[in-house]
């Protein structure tokens, strides 16, 4: 069986991540400079927290816990590629972090990245570490990450309302810069050559690496909209008070 390599250069992928990271400043500029968040909906940033959290779970999962014999996500033996795709899913979920997002995101951990890193820590036997990643990988790629992916789809629901408080700029560059990280994970991780397409193959590829394409095209998505509904409202506002002095005449 013939598996498709990583073909992503590590220098785009380092590209890449420090792009993501940038992508995140004009917004952290628009609350310090105005020392106000109002208008963000907490659960606007749970959701996408919880996203991120998730990939970075798989990332870390398929790089640190899983056998070194796979033949998916990664290489064997684990290179320098497969830790910057761990590097890029850590910087996204490290800067959507924010402490106030409260039980729900604790809850989150408990079932999410605190086993993986106990296991990582103390992997026990070999027979245990198998029904471990077996149980852990079966659990979250056919349960909790399809749960994950439409719950930061309902993030757009939750913010569209109050997009002008989001940063115009902020906005454009995540869409641009992770509609790129979407393309480039479909080329970065490793997966059986698909010959002939079909919705139960579709769905396999999305549990087992498409995930990681799926939820970053997502947010992409959802921050063009946004993007557009703020920039539409903002120019509305700007010609109603441009008219305001001509309607008092």
């Amino acid at each position: 069986m013939e598996v498709i390599r990583d073909l992503v250069p590590n220098w785009l992928k380092i590209i890449l991540f420090i792009a993501s990271f940038l992508s995140f400043y004009p917004q952290l500029q628009c609350i310090w400079v105005k020392k106000d968040s109002s208008g963000i909906s907490l659960y606007y940033i749970l959701y996408n927290l919880i996203s991120a959290t998730e990939q970075f779970t798989l990332g870390f999962f398929y790089v640190v816990n899983l056998s070194k014999d796979s033949d998916l996500f990664v290489n064997n033996p684990r290179n320098i590629g497969d830790w910057l795709n761990l590097v890029q899913l850590t910087v996204v979920w490290l800067i959507n972090h924010k402490a106030y997002v409260g039980a729900i995101y604790t809850s989150f951990i408990l079932i999410s990245i605190l086993p993986a890193f106990i296991n990582a820590i103390n992997p026990g036997d070999d027979e245990w570490n198998r029904w471990f990643c077996a149980l852990f990988f079966a659990v979250h790629s056919i349960i909790i990450n399809p749960i994950v992916t439409v719950i930061a789809i309902c993030s757009l629901f939750i913010q569209i309302s109050n997009a002008t408080a989001l940063s115009i700029l902020g906005l454009a560059s995540q869409a641009f810069v992770f509609a790129l990280v979407a393309l480039s994970w479909t080329a970065r991780v490793r997966f059986p050559t698909i010959d002939r397409y079909s919705l139960s193959i579709l769905i396999t590829w999305y549990q087992l690496v498409g995930w990681a394409t799926v939820d970053n095209a997502v947010f992409s998505i959802i921050q063009l909209i946004l993007f557009y509904v703020a920039r539409h409202r903002q120019r509305g506002s700007s010609i109603s008070a441009d008219q305001e002095p001509l309607l008092g005449h």
